[in-house]
């Protein structure tokens, strides 16, 4: 029998996904769906797709994306969501098989947010609720599932990784955070969860832990086997690493130096609040869950977070966005607080439309991209 409260939860996704696309797609504001797929860092994840990160291909295809940069560039860019482009690809156009990855990654989002806060409640209609606030909360969320980022593809494997590994099922677990590492580079952070959990947590010998540990040592020997792909076809393990812009970890609270390279403004005041939502959400999700694997990714991932110096603060958060609104989740059923959430849909909407509006990549000629 199909529990109808993950169906709740999907529709949701889907649903409020072509509510979003609709004006794209009948042109009401001037554009059409291209402006969807042209948004970053979409483009660039179809590009490495087409490409394989060949740079003799991006160099003769892909020149008004490089822009004066070199091939490695795209080093930048991990193949978790490219290679589920790459699926769509064969037998679809790219910009559409783009589009079709969307509408997946949202559907996996979905179903691993329903899977994690039913773990986390062992109630039904609170899981959902929860579900569905984590699709729009925070408000930069909107606009990250509506066009081609990688994060949702993320949060599915790390969050499905956790909670196999709390299943004991470390294989399993182990095969999802490798899945997350060639997804986004701070999956490498589960493995640092695991280590910590398994040599501190773990009761037993020495040998015992080790040969609980062994399986999770998959995670970075996958991380090492990409950027020996990267040698192979960029010239130098540490392509990553040459990219520039791209690793923006410096100490805590770095994002109110506002000579920082990409923070550059004073208007910072809502990082002020984003970072007391998540410290305090983190906090309690600890409070009610203890020390475990899970509260030690999110202990190590927020802490990296605050180390972050960009603007996009709210876009690096998303991550551990389901262990914080986990936190509050005592407080979010309340009616009031309910009542606020449907108000606050219509602003979110109007500040990811606006969004996804102006940050794109222009492209001259689409027939590179098909």
């Amino acid at each position: 029998m199909i529990n109808k409260h993950w169906v709740v939860v999907v529709f949701v996704a889907v649903l409020s996904l072509l509510l979003f696309w609709t004006p794209f797609k009948l042109g009401w504001n001037g554009t059409g769906m291209n402006r969807i797929v042209q948004n970053f860092d979409g483009l660039n994840f179809l590009i490495v797709a087409k490409t394989a990160y060949d740079p003799q291909l991006i160099e003769r295809d892909y020149q008004e994306v490089l822009s004066g940069r070199k091939p490695l560039y795209f080093s930048a860019h991990y193949p978790g969501l490219p290679i589920l482009i790459r699926v769509y690809d064969t037998i679809t156009t790219g910009p559409n098989a783009l589009l079709l990855a969307i509408i997946t990654s949202n559907i996996l989002l979905a179903l691993v947010l329903y899977w994690f806060f039913d773990w986390y409640t062992k109630d039904g209609r609170v899981t959902v609720l929860l579900s569905i606030v984590t699709l729009f909360f925070p408000a930069r969320m909107l606009a990250v599932r509506a066009v081609g980022s990688n994060e949702m593809l993320f949060i599915f494997f790390v969050l499905t990784s956790l909670l196999l590994h709390n299943q004991r099922r470390r294989w399993e677990a182990a095969i999802m955070g490798s899945l997350a590492v060639l997804t986004r580079s701070p999956g490498i952070i589960l493995f640092m969860a695991y280590f910590f959990s398994t040599w501190y947590m773990v009761r037993g010998t020495w040998l015992e832990k080790i040969k609980e540990f062994i399986p999770y040592l998959l995670i970075p020997l996958t991380l090492l086997g990409l950027w020996v792909y990267y040698g192979f076809v960029f010239g130098s393990f540490w392509s990553y690493f040459q990219v520039g812009g791209n690793i923006n970890l410096y100490y805590p609270f770095a994002v109110f130096a506002s000579n920082m390279p990409w923070v550059g403004e004073i208007w910072l005041e809502d990082i002020v609040y984003l970072t007391a939502f998540m410290v305090t959400g983190i906090f309690l999700f600890i409070k009610r869950k203890g020390f475990s694997a899970a509260t030690l990714f999110a202990i190590l991932y927020a802490t990296f977070t605050l180390c972050v110096a960009h603007r996009d603060l709210a876009r690096y958060s998303i991550p551990i966005m389901p262990f914080v609104i986990a936190g509050w989740s005592e407080i979010i059923p309340n009616k009031v607080v309910k009542l606020l959430g449907y108000i606050l849909v219509i602003p979110i909407f109007l500040y990811a439309w606006q969004f996804v509006l102006s940050n794109y990549q222009v492209v001259a000629d689409w027939t590179k991209y098909l």
